[in-house]
């Protein structure tokens, strides 16, 4: 058996008894499973109570901001995130900390090792930017990242450059076989919009983004997509009308994927009733029918996964007028709460697993979970803390909110977690 490396979580080998385990296809009652960090580890016993044991999450979207903001958030507070939530892996890319070379995606790596146990301790993929500093003056090394060993290439959830930009990263990045990871929208489309065109964004008077911003943004990567033969990937779509570009790019041959942000499942505009810059989202959270639009894309196999889009945001910039707020939001510590009974009740449990760990993975080229897990209790609500989340931010329209379901503990590559 491999051997883990010291790390500020203590290793144990766990035994969890009274659990119903997914055995692959349902979930099954046994009265009790050993899993193993290493052979010389003290053991810890947790009675589940028949709770659900499945496999651990893999997040779409990680964005802890440190080295340049480490006074908002550091690496450290977004690994007890991912142990509190139930993740063991994700894909990390942030909007201020650009990976546009190879030093710098080295650099980026051995910064995750120096925080905790080395590579063991979590299953982190990076996507390298396909221009210096997320512009678009320049092309990044993408070459050189992707022997370095990037996943992909992103955006760093920027709005797509002009078309010719696009031609020229499209056409480099062709060479490495790598896909392209995009949030669709305009620039002049978006402009200083904040939420949602619609009904809401009318009657409070703010400043929206029009769904054209997102599906005319998609038709282009698509259409460059096409002529090039690239494989791409929308981050966050927010409205039916690009899922049905999605289905039309599939039936014409384009390789395409996408996923859908955890928030934009469970809400719709009229949340910004409450004027709460916790809603504050970009893409902004759409109305009543984009959600059920994705609901249909996640029921109908259009989407792929599901993502959590975890961004840390200070809390004096959050305490001010809405549309002067920082957009972003915690997810990681209460997606699969969040999530999982709905879930289930739309697709059933092995697909909910799929959408939340295999299949996130496997866009990142990530390995499954192996014996990472969590307990979850479907039927135990649990109210949302502040003191839930890591570190000292706590920007999350769940806040306050009453989950569904509780996580009672996690195992993750060998440190378990009581909550």
């Amino acid at each position: 058996m491999k051997m883990r490396k010291p790390c500020k979580g203590r290793l144990v080998n766990v035994v969890l008894k009274n659990a119903k385990f997914w055995n692959g296809k349902s979930f099954e009652l046994q009265n009790e499973v050993r899993l193993n960090a290493c052979e010389t580890s003290e053991t810890v016993e947790f009675d589940c109570n028949g709770a659900l044991v499945m496999p651990a999450l893999f997040g779409l979207g990680l964005d802890f901001m440190e080295p340049l903001r480490d006074d908002v958030y550091t690496f450290a507070d977004g690994f007890d995130a991912m142990r509190k939530g139930g993740f063991y892996g994700g894909l990390y890319e942030s909007a201020a900390n650009p990976i546009d070379d190879a030093d710098k995606y080295t650099a980026m790596v051995n910064r995750f090792k120096s925080e905790e146990r080395g590579e063991d301790a979590f299953d982190i993929k990076f996507l390298g930017a396909y221009s210096k500093g997320f512009g678009t003056d320049s092309l990044a090394e993408m070459v050189e990242l992707a022997e370095a060993g990037v996943a992909g290439f992103g955006d760093g959830n920027g709005v797509i450059p002009h078309s010719r930009f696009l031609r020229l990263a499209m056409e480099y990045g062709k060479m490495t076989g790598k896909r392209f990871f995009f949030q669709p929208m305009d620039k002049t489309l978006r402009h200083s919009g904040c939420v949602h065109e619609g009904a809401y964004s009318d009657m409070l008077g703010m400043k929206g983004i029009p769904r054209i911003a997102e599906t005319i943004a998609a038709y282009t990567v698509l259409e460059t997509a096409r002529f090039l033969q690239v494989p791409v990937h929308f981050k966050q779509v927010t409205c039916g009308e690009t899922l049905e570009l999605v289905r039309n790019a599939r039936k014409n041959g384009i390789d395409v994927t996408c996923d859908v942000n955890l928030y934009h499942l469970l809400l719709d505009d009229s949340c910004l009733e409450t004027l709460d810059s916790a809603y504050h989202i970009l893409p902004p959270i759409r109305s009543a029918a984009d959600r059920e639009a994705l609901w249909q894309g996640i029921v109908d196999g259009t989407v792929n996964a599901i993502s959590v889009n975890h961004t840390p945001v200070l809390r004096q910039d959050t305490v001010v007028n809405f549309e002067d707020s920082v957009p972003g939001a915690l997810s990681l510590e209460v997606a699969l709460p969040a999530i999982w009974n709905k879930l289930v009740a739309s697709v059933g449990e092995a697909r909910a697993i799929e959408l939340l760990s295999t299949a996130p993975a496997r866009l990142a080229g990530a390995e499954s979970a192996g014996e990472s897990v969590v307990v979850l209790a479907p039927e135990k609500t649990h109210k949302v803390l502040e003191s839930d989340f890591a570190g000292h931010v706590c920007n999350s329209p769940l806040t306050g909110k009453v989950l569904p379901s509780s996580i009672l503990a996690t195992y993750i590559n060998g440190v378990f977690t009581q909550l």
